[in-house]
């Protein structure tokens, strides 16, 4: 299985040339399969040093246990009320795209609340900025999918935090429940107001949302258009850009 490529932030320019706001959870199976088509997207156009991603906080269900006590199965089977046949054919199912992807994806995963999770990317992304705060995210999320990481576990996500440059007093309050509650909240309430009813949710250059996870085509299409479109618009307000079109 290959690795997922990092995040690209946009270090090969002072402004990236596209800038893509993720709302996302760190259990969302399909957050993980759009997140990789998407960067399977960015390296197929070429836009690996031009792009620039930054995870946000949604919650896929508030109402999951607040510790692992259960399995992502389990999980669906009581509060979905589907039989467990019908879950695992889903996991297998996606299990599969994944593979194709040449991404690792186990189909039995521990299952609990997220809030914790979210509020201490909140916290991350407060001190460390949003490059931080995402790739800690993206980091714990990848984990859990190839079932290397147990984001539940809080010694797991305390020193995981540290490590993005959080001190440890901090990573545990948030964790707690102590602060950043009211970040996670913000974010959640900015993706509904654009229509978000679920995740992955995608908007790009503040501009474009993308509901779902998008074919890898489809994402590839729309970060051309979007390239171009930002491309035009930085040599129009580029005066020697204009001076060279007169000469």
């Amino acid at each position: 299985m290959t690795t997922p490529p990092e995040t690209p932030t946009g270090t090969g320019a002072a402004e990236p040339l596209i800038t893509i706001d993720v709302w996302t959870d760190v259990v969302c199976p399909w957050c993980y399969i759009g997140e990789s088509r998407l960067h399977d997207a960015i390296a197929a156009e070429g836009l690996a040093d031009q792009v620039r991603v930054r995870a946000h906080s949604f919650e896929l269900d508030p109402t999951a246990p607040a510790e692992a006590a259960t399995t992502n199965v389990e999980h669906l089977v009581e509060a979905k009320r589907m039989p467990a046949e019908k879950v695992r054919e889903m996991e297998s199912q996606i299990q599969q795209m994944a593979r194709e992807m040449g991404r690792e994806y186990v189909t039995d995963r521990p299952m609990a609340n997220t809030r914790g999770v979210h509020r201490v990317m909140q916290a991350i992304g407060e001190l460390r900025g949003a490059e931080a705060a995402t790739a800690f995210f993206m980091d714990l999320q990848r984990g859990y999918f190839t079932g290397s990481v147990n984001p539940f576990e809080a010694d797991v996500v305390i020193r995981r935090a540290v490590a993005a440059g959080l001190v440890e007093d901090a990573a545990r309050a948030a964790l707690a429940g102590r602060t950043h509650d009211e970040h996670v909240e913000a974010e959640v309430r900015e993706a509904a107001s654009m229509g978000a009813r679920g995740v992955p949710f995608f908007l790009f250059n503040e501009k474009y949302t993308a509901p779902g996870a998008l074919p890898t085509d489809a994402f590839r299409q729309a970060l051309r258009q979007i390239a171009e479109e930002a491309r035009t618009a930085q040599d129009s307000s580029d005066p020697s850009a204009s001076q060279e079109a007169g000469s």
